[in-house]
């Protein structure tokens, strides 16, 4: 059984926004947000708090015993659902926008 877990994401730079796999996770969990990213947490499908670059506690209602004990009574659902959503901050070279073919504009005048 994990008491406290480390959350961070240490990708490529080309990725704009990544979900990090675990959820669910429990009290006191280490979010640790790099220099280039930001982190944003979501707890009961609502975005709560914008983390900058450090090392961050997060406060869920997840105590592994506790947590435990209620999936018992919900059939193996956990009620403390969390997730954390890594944005890179990095200026993006390179990547081209648009349509693969002409868009052909005309004009009434």
């Amino acid at each position: 059984m994990e008491l406290i877990s480390v959350i961070q994401y240490e990708g490529s730079n080309d990725v704009f926004v990544y979900r990090h796999p675990k959820e669910d996770f429990n009290f006191g969990t280490q979010l640790i947000v790099h220099e280039s990213q930001e982190a944003l947490f979501f707890k009961d499908g609502r975005a709560l708090d914008l983390f900058g670059a450090g090392r961050h506690t997060l406060q869920t209602y997840n105590i592994p015993l506790l947590r435990d004990a209620i999936k018992l009574g919900t059939g193996g659902e956990n009620i403390f659902h969390a997730e954390v959503y890594f944005i890179n901050l990095t200026t993006q070279m390179g990547i081209k926008w648009g349509t693969d073919s002409k868009v052909r504009l005309f004009d009434p005048a």
